[in-house]
Formats: C-alpha cells, structure tokens, sequence
C-alpha cells in the first residue's frame, strides 16, 4: 500500500478514536468542558496522539491497526478529557 495512504489512514484513526472518547465522556459520563464538545474533541485527538506514543510499549501489539495502538490512543484520550474536565470550573457536577 501507497505511504501517504497508510499515513492518511493513521491519521484518521487518530481523530475517530479522539471522536469516540470525546462522546463518551461528554455525552455518556456527562462531564462539563470548557469548551463543550469541541474541546473535548480537540483533546481527545491530542490524547490520542500522545497515548499512540507514550503507552505504545506498554500496550504493544495489542490491537495494532495500520500503526496506531488504539488501545493506548483511547486509554490516554478518554483519561485526557477527563483530567480537563476536572480542571474546568463546575466540572465536578453533573
């Protein structure tokens, strides 16, 4: 397969996992975002980048799809979003 197809398709992987964690913490859990779902988006393709890296090795081959560890990328944006809501004024309540 074409390197900039692989490349596109990671990335993608990326914003849907960041769109799958912002919906569940922000419509399931019901967390308050600053920012509402748009930030909680933003921050979920953040997390999800960043748990791609940063817990590759822990969670290795696990669930490896076209480069991306989306067990790690899920893992690290969901937990993300949370700890920003935590930080948001009210993000305690429901």
């Amino acid at each position: 397969m074409e390197a900039w197809l692989v490349d596109l398709i990671s990335y993608s992987l990326y914003v849907g996992v960041g769109f799958v964690s912002a919906l569940y913490v922000y419509f399931v859990l019901r967390k308050k975002v600053l920012g509402r779902f748009w930030a909680a988006f933003l921050l979920g393709v953040i997390g999800a980048v960043m748990g791609s890296f940063l817990l590759d090795d822990i969670f290795r081959k696990l669930t490896d799809v076209f480069n991306v560890n989306i067990l790690s990328s899920l893992f690290f944006s969901c937990v993300l979003i949370w700890v920003y809501s935590l930080a948001t004024p009210g993000g305690n309540e429901k």
